[in-house]
């Protein structure tokens, strides 16, 4: 190797690591930024709480259990709601039941921020990988959106109460349908019982084809199956605890096969696209009905 050459191959080197240093240097001023950010932010702790805002968004815009989204970008609503949990710790709620109702209104609301932040999206996977890298703040920290799934929700939930995971709303149809107000403890029970009607109703997160002997469900029980196994000993019992006796005598045969094998389905729960998904689902059914 010519002494020119060598040269180049240090410069070379020695520009790549500079790069490197530099993209190091921005995340570690990114990440500072975030931290004197949240150093101005007067942190509350009551032992209770209350989502005045966020109330007054699901109210206005939550339609049939889904969000009208390009309503939505229009209101100041979704930026109060935001400003409103940025403060808010619930470090001092006074049980479990507090906590995990805070963190589940903290989790929907971010869900939705996220969606309207990208609107008109219409597959939840066109967010990428935002709900791991991008932090919202909450109570003073800098969180996202997985992290309050896996690690502020999650550990609330009580296997004696699978159910609760019916409020935990990610914003696809696939998961649990958003209800028209915050969760609050008092009313918790009630509220992730229908919440839980909803999804088993819904045709493509609970299938049963009985020509092809199948009866399936979408995979989100099962990525919370642990949950279920307690009470109901498996999702798939769980969901036929909904049906009547004629259809779980004939679900329960051993010539059914049971599983996951329905897609997840990723639309995003949008009003007005949920409306035009069921009107063609319908126009399709009537089609191939018998006259």
């Amino acid at each position: 190797m010519t002494e020119r050459n060598s040269f180049l191959m240090k410069a070379i080197a020695l520009s790549i690591l500079a790069v490197g240093l530099l993209l190091v240097g921005f995340q570690l001023i990114g990440d500072g930024f975030e931290s004197v950010e949240t150093l101005f932010i007067k942190v509350e702790t009551p032992v209770t709480y209350r989502f005045d805002k966020y109330a007054q968004l699901l109210k206005e815009f939550v339609k049939d259990h889904s969000v009208d989204y390009a309503a939505l970008k229009k209101s100041p609503l979704l930026k109060e709601s935001m400003r409103e949990i940025a403060h808010i710790s619930p470090a001092k709620m006074i049980n479990d039941k507090e906590r995990l109702s805070y963190w589940l209104n903290v989790h929907n609301l971010i869900a939705i921020k996220e969606i309207a932040d990208h609107f008109p999206i219409t597959d939840l996977k066109q967010l990428g990988n935002d709900p791991t890298r991008r932090k919202f703040t909450v109570g003073g920290d800098k969180l996202s959106l997985q992290t309050i799934k896996n690690e502020k929700i999650e550990p609330l939930f009580n296997d004696n109460y699978p159910e609760e995971v019916f409020l935990m709303c990610g914003g696809a149809i696939g998961h649990p349908w958003i209800l028209d107000h915050p969760v609050v403890p008092d009313r918790m029970d009630k509220d992730m019982k229908e919440a839980s009607y909803l999804w088993v109703c819904e045709p493509t997160t609970v299938a049963f084809d009985k020509y092809k002997g199948r009866f399936d469900l979408g995979p989100y029980l099962q990525w919370h199956e642990g949950l279920f196994e307690k009470r109901y000993g498996s999702p798939i019992d769980f969901v036929m605890s909904f049906l009547n006796d004629d259809a779980r005598e004939a679900i329960a045969s051993v010539t059914i096969i049971k599983g996951y094998a329905l897609p997840f389905n990723w639309t995003v729960n949008d009003y007005e696209l949920r409306k035009r998904i069921e009107k063609a689902r319908a126009e399709k059914e009537k089609a191939l009905s018998p006259h």
